[in-house]
This record gives structure tokens, sequence and C-alpha cells, in this order.
């Protein structure tokens, strides 16, 4: 559940609907036709590539509307259910991030805060980690261990069913050696909110997804837990292992916790962007630490300027868009919006083939839902 795109397997989806796969969504067709077809070009691209299915779900000035391509289960021709329910993976964090906030709004959580101040003991040098630095990852930790033993495809295999705690993903981090000391610069790191969901049930005696979820008026976004089935409709995810694949669709993803366990519909993540951008859910002070991102590192411009929970992409038309991408067994998914809300898209990916190994397609994908 890594947000680098080029290290993104995905998945396909399962359901019935009237329109074919590889042409656009008739049932919201407010879109310019030659928008629509350049999307639909860029989603046919990845379909083909991937071997599975895509869809794509953009609000402009008012309008929206759908796109979708390839096929929901593997050898069949199935359409993608628009209204698909999948596991969102990283973009989680935007939700962990945006609680965070908003509790630190109303004087819960100190953002210079240490970890130690909030989870004694949790890390052997939890007096030097601020709630700030987990937030952004610039705390030093390492998800390396726990990404190994869980999120490689032989340990997705091996714990696929397996409840893990998030203690024990906390100690893998602890143990290992930090990337950097605390503060000193930006490395993206699981461990980070691992701490911030344990953060978030000390200080309100709720589950950090009960928490993230709350307000936003969101009935197709939910923590799964230890069930591994996904709520219907929704498409079949797929790993490539022997040559062939092998259907991942029911997956513990407890291994994920508060840095990736959601699932969610595009329907649900374009309301959780559009709400989160609004400054109905945060205050003025949490609204502005929100939007202050910092420069990306040089190589790694493409996933986007960094900041607590979210990230600023540059587009080839020159737009603004702030949102988070993620990627666990089954799917990738990308969300994001123009900081006025005008503009907003989501678009998930499915796919099992070996050969999608390259983010290019994925992010002029993405590119596609602002500036086709």
């Amino acid at each position: 559940m890594k947000k680098t795109l080029t290290a993104i397997l995905a998945a396909a989806t399962t359901m019935t609907m009237a329109a074919a796969p590889g042409q656009a969504d008739s049932a919201q067709a407010s879109a310019p036709d030659d928008r629509k077809a350049v999307v639909q070009r860029h989603l046919d691209e990845l379909t083909k590539l991937s071997q599975t299915g895509a869809i794509a779900r953009v609000v402009q000035d008012g309008r929206t509307w759908t796109a979708r391509s390839g096929t929901a289960v593997w050898g069949k021709k199935v359409p993608m259910p628009v209204n698909g329910h999948f596991r969102i993976a990283s973009v989680t964090k935007a939700f962990v991030a945006a609680a965070v906030l908003r509790l630190a709004g109303e004087g819960k959580i100190d953002l210079n805060g240490t970890v130690d101040r909030y989870l004694p003991g949790a890390l052997k040098d939890g007096g030097k980690i601020t709630v700030r630095m987990l937030l952004r990852h610039t705390s030093g930790l390492s998800d390396d261990a726990s990404n190994d033993k869980y999120m490689s495809d032989e340990g997705t295999l091996k714990y696929r069913y397996t409840h893990v705690k998030t203690d024990e993903l906390v100690k893998l981090s602890d143990d290992s050696p930090r990337r950097f000391a605390p503060g000193a610069k930006h490395s993206y790191s699981n461990a980070n909110y691992y701490l911030l969901g344990m953060l978030i049930e000390k200080v309100t005696g709720n589950p950090w997804d009960q928490e993230a979820i709350r307000s936003l008026g969101l009935r197709a976004t939910s923590y799964p837990g230890d069930k591994v089935s996904l709520p219907r409709p929704h498409a079949r995810g797929y790993l490539w292992v022997g040559g062939k694949p092998l259907d991942i669709t029911r997956l513990n993803t407890t291994a994920a916790g508060a840095a990736g366990g959601l699932v969610s519909t595009t329907a649900d993540l374009d309301r959780f962007i559009d709400r989160l951008l609004s400054g109905k859910l945060l205050k003025p002070a949490q609204m502005r630490e929100l939007l202050d991102v910092m420069p990306a590192a040089p190589g790694e411009e493409a996933d986007g300027d960094p900041g607590p929970g979210i990230f600023r992409y540059a587009t080839s038309c020159g737009k603004q868009v702030y949102g988070h991408s993620g990627g666990i067994a089954g799917y990738v998914t990308m969300v994001g919006s123009t900081v006025d809300r005008r503009h907003r898209a989501a678009l998930n990916v499915t796919m099992a083939s070996p050969d999608f190994n390259d983010s290019r397609l994925l992010m002029k994908a993405f590119d596609a839902l602002f500036c086709g």
C-alpha cells in the first residue's frame, strides 16, 4: 500500500450494467464529447495494458460525468461498475489527516505535541517526533520491514486472511534504523499513519475509522477490518502469480489499517475531497496547514508536492490539483481537486498484468481528467 505509483499492483470488479466495456457511461453524459473522447482513450490505454478495468468520475463546474473501460472480471466481458466499491489504499491517509487536523482545531490534539505525550513508550525516540512530523512524513520512520513482511506479493499471499495488530507494525518500524533525524526532510512511510490511527483512538476513545469518516456524510466508505469481502457492487482484484492472474479480492487489510485500509467509491471520494477543501470541515488555521505543501524532492516531482496527508499535483494545463493516490493488491486509486473545488476527479484502475510497471500512463489518465 505504497503511494509511489510505480510500485502499485491492482485489480478488477464484478457487476452487470448496460454500457459496454470501452465506452463512456451514457447515464451521465454532460461532459463535452471531445473531453470524454480524450479521457476514454487514456482509460482504454490503461486497460489494454493492465488487461482488466478502469472507472473515472469527473465533476466540473457543476456537471458530473463518468467513464469506464475494460472488464470487471478477468477473461470475461463484464462492464466495470461506475458505482463499484474498491480498496482505496493510501488515499486513506487523507481521511486520517483530516481527522487529526479537525481534532487539532477542536483543541484535542496539539500538532507540536510529541508521540511520547500521547502514546508514551510507542517509540524509542517518541520525545523527538511530533504529531506534525507524522502528518507530513518528516519523522524519519521507516516502513520497510512491515512492507517486506506484509505488503510484498509473497507477504500478501501468506497473510491475506491474517489479523495484524497495529502495535506489531509500529514495533517493526521502531526496531528499524531511522531514515534521517526527526524533522530533517520528507520520506513517505506508512508507519507515520499507523501511529496517527493509534493517537486518534487514544484522544477520542473511538476507533480511528469512525473519527476519519465522521461528519462527512459518506455512506459507501468503510473500514472492513477483519472482514475480507467487499461490499457490492465491486470488482475482482488480481495478483500476477506464476504467470497467471490470481484472484485476491478477498483480503484482510488490517496490515494496512489507518495507513491504507478504507474502502470507498469514486462518488464518495469526490464527496470527501469536496468536503475537505470546502472550509466547512476544518477551521481556518487547519486549512492553512492542510494546503501548506513543500516542494517535492528531486526525482519525486511526479509524486506531487507533499503536505499533511495530501499532495499537490501539477497538471499539463497549469491546474494545481490537491489529492492523494494509493495502491494495494487489487486496486490503484487517485483522487484530486482544484482548491476552488470547481474541478474534481476520482480514478480507479484494476490490473493484473506483469507489464503494468510504469506510472506514466496512470498519471496521464489522471491528468486527462483535468486537462483532456
